[in-house]
């Protein structure tokens, strides 16, 4: 419902609805060094792609060139002997020009829209949608370097990853890498089935461990210094940057509360007393702030919305739980005929009982579906409807 929230990301200092829409131009000119840099690395002897470079460099030697080439190989195989001989003074034009090639070629995955920069295909697998691995694959947030042992060390990186997070996911993975290890040598003879199973499954709690802790930890790093408000079309400070999901948002669609557009009143609650108001509101047909996304103005969101702008909370409201509430729930002619219109009316109804008062939006193959609530004297009804038919 209504367009995606943009959030100020304090890693690149821009809008985004996702940390990958907020990169800026270098961090995807960083992306193509990087992968130049690892091209011409690995084109040198010794490296992953030296056999394919001798490949590509056998079809472009110029004719000169080629006579200094097997000249210095002393007769042998040119081939072969350029496994193992970097051919120093010519051969170094070729690399770059080798690397130089390969990232173009490579460069034909994602784009990024506004810049037109290219994300190289061969890490086309990134989910653009995980800010978590975004941060980590353009380096905004760096592991942190290893002592001799091995073991992750403190850093004065920029944004560095925690060392003991690093270590504690290390150890993880050094434990199933034990276990793996000893289920592939068989030392004491295979192993009973039963017991191959659950080596196998310590190994995948062991591996989703380490996954979880990650992905946590990169999260909790990646923070956000505001957003774009949709309702009255300005930026929304925070007054101290924090991860996205510590965001308060309205319990019914999620929409960040934004403390300038929430509240119905020019003057917000600075008493228990007109907090209690604020909250009695919720049971009127119409609260005293609401959402400003789908409208919703139930007790929850009200919770929200004073813890938002540092009001006092009653106390009985403290430990708040919603009670169940029913409704008589009315759809039009077009969603009584969908074949799946029990399944849009249990799910909107869920949504209801927990609390929200505001447009219930539910996703459908036929189009967006609300459920929209409205407060009678003689109780609540829900209607279920297309957008348009509202």
């Amino acid at each position: 419902m209504g367009k995606p929230v943009r959030y100020l990301y304090e890693l690149t200092d821009r809008m985004g609805a996702q940390l990958y829409e907020a990169l800026r131009e270098e961090d995807f000119d960083e992306v193509i060094e990087r992968e130049y840099e690892y091209y011409l690395t690995q084109a040198s002897v010794g490296g992953e792609s030296r056999e394919a470079f001798i490949d590509w460099l056998l079809q472009e030697l110029s004719d000169s060139d080629r006579e200094e080439f097997e000249e210095r190989s002393g007769g042998e195989e040119l081939a072969a002997w350029l496994m193992s001989h970097p051919a120093e003074g010519i051969e170094e034009s070729y690399r770059e020009r080798y690397a130089r090639e390969e990232v173009e070629f490579a460069s034909a995955g994602l784009i990024k829209s506004e810049s037109g920069k290219y994300l190289p295909s061969l890490w086309a697998h990134l989910d653009v949608e995980n800010d978590a691995e975004a941060a980590r694959f353009f380096g905004l947030i760096s592991d942190p370097p290893t002592d001799a042992a091995g073991r992750h060390i403190d850093s004065d990186r920029r944004y560095p990853f925690p060392s003991e997070i690093a270590n504690e996911i290390k150890a993880l993975h050094e434990e199933a890498d034990a276990l793996e290890t000893a289920l592939r040598r068989g030392a004491n003879g295979p192993p009973h089935e039963d017991l191959h199973h659950v080596i196998q499954d310590k190994i995948s709690v062991l591996r989703h461990r380490a996954r979880l802790l990650d992905q946590n930890t990169m999260l909790g790093l990646i923070l956000i210094s505001g957003f774009d408000c949709t309702v009255h079309g300005g930026t929304v400070p925070f007054d101290k940057p924090i991860p996205r999901a510590e965001i308060i948002g309205c319990p019914a669609c999620g929409y960040p509360i934004c403390p300038f557009c929430a509240n119905c009143y020019s003057i917000d609650p600075s008493t228990v007393e007109q907090a209690e108001e604020y909250l009695a509101s919720c049971d009127e047909v119409s609260g005293m702030a609401y959402c400003g996304q789908c409208g919703d103005w139930s007790v929850g969101f009200m919770l929200r919305f004073l813890r938002l702008k540092r009001c006092p909370i009653p106390d009985r409201y403290k430990n708040y739980q919603p009670e169940a509430r029913k409704a008589l729930f009315v759809t039009t002619n077009r969603v009584a005929a969908l074949p799946n219109r029990e399944a849009i009316l249990q799910s909107i109804a869920e949504k209801f009982t927990r609390g929200a008062s505001g447009i219930i939006s539910e996703k459908d193959p036929s189009g967006e579906i609300w459920g929209i609530p409205e407060r009678h004297p003689e109780g609540w009804v829900v209607t279920v409807c297309y957008p348009e038919e509202r």
